[in-house]
């Protein structure tokens, strides 16, 4: 008995160091924690982009990639991921996205505790697990585990917007004149612009329209998006584009002239114009009552200055507004 104890133990040892040499020649899976990033901003949510990658060095496919993940806010667990983001394929390295979404009801009790803080800071914590095919498993280990901490900041925002200073202006006469053929278009124009601007009694829209046939004349207005932040975080736009629609109908779409940014604030200054012909019986009826319905919509870039990045932000909002 005493001489099969050494005995056991250095079997044991040479069987231990032939499966280290083993193990150490078998090829593994490699996972890549590529990055945590703010994929989009809008009215109502921020969502991250989580970009992670798994090589398979085998020459048979792997059934699954298994993520288990923990998402906080200032340490404070927001979100809890578990899923298969899928199989991989032979010999091949697959890219592994995931979009994980925070609303800002989930982030308004942070920005209350932290009312003043511009950034605050995302961990995502957790682990990949990868299977290992049976022909390749040493000592029962079916799979691989690997863990990860990946950090990022996010801006503070409770973004919202308002339309102001809204205005169409009434055209000169000498412009009434020079888009018109005759002198008779010119006071049918006038008639119509009065009533539509002025308040005045016209025709109907469709008689009154029936009458500006010909007629090449473009009004003008202008108008600011103001765009806030009710939380901590600078508000920078850039890149702007918009689609304004009143009373349902397309009023205008396009990219500001301007935009003025002055801390958690964004002024876009438009100036734009459309045909007198295109206003429809609903955008007239409106543009005379000076109040809308309105629907905006576009993106934007938003700009924050710890991030050296631009991040897109969607908007879109319903509302009524007057002028």
């Amino acid at each position: 008995m005493k001489r099969f104890l050494p005995l056991l133990s250095f079997v044991l040892t040479i069987q231990c160091s032939v499966l280290g040499v083993l193990q150490d020649k078998i090829p593994a899976p490699e996972f890549t924690f590529e990055s945590l990033h703010i994929k989009q901003i809008t009215f109502t949510d921020i969502t991250l982009g989580v970009e992670t990658s798994v090589s398979n060095p085998y020459p048979v496919s792997l059934p699954s990639s298994l993520l288990d993940m923990d998402l906080k806010i200032e340490g404070m667990k927001l979100s809890h991921v578990k899923t298969d983001l899928g199989a991989i394929e032979a010999k091949k390295t697959k890219s592994l996205p995931l979009e994980v979404k925070f609303t800002y009801k989930d982030l308004y009790e942070l920005y209350k505790k932290f009312p003043n803080k511009p950034m605050l800071e995302v961990s995502a914590e957790g682990k990949m697990k990868v299977p290992i095919p049976k022909q390749w498993q040493l000592m029962g280990k079916d799979s691989l585990e690997f863990p990860f901490v990946q950090k990022k900041e996010i801006p503070a925002v409770l973004p919202d917007v308002e339309i102001r200073n809204f205005k169409i202006l009434m055209p000169t006469e000498s412009e009434i004149l020079s888009a018109s053929n005759t002198d008779a278009l010119a006071n049918t124009a006038t008639s119509f612009l009065k009533g539509l601007l002025g308040g005045s009694k016209s025709p109907t829209t469709s008689a009154a329209k029936a009458g500006l046939s010909g007629l090449n004349l473009n009004l003008k207005t202008e108008f600011d998006f103001v765009f806030s932040n009710k939380a901590a975080s600078s508000f920078n736009l850039t890149d702007l584009k918009y689609n304004l629609q009143l009373a349902g109908e397309n009023f205008l779409n396009g990219t500001p002239k301007e935009i003025i940014s002055s801390g958690k604030e964004s002024t876009v200054k438009v100036s734009n114009e459309f045909p007198i012909t295109s206003i429809g019986t609903s955008l007239y009826k409106t543009i005379q009552s000076k109040e809308a319905l309105y629907q905006l919509k576009g993106d934007s870039g938003f700009i924050v200055p710890n991030l050296r990045e631009n991040i897109p932000f969607s908007y879109e909002k319903k509302g009524k507004f007057q002028w």
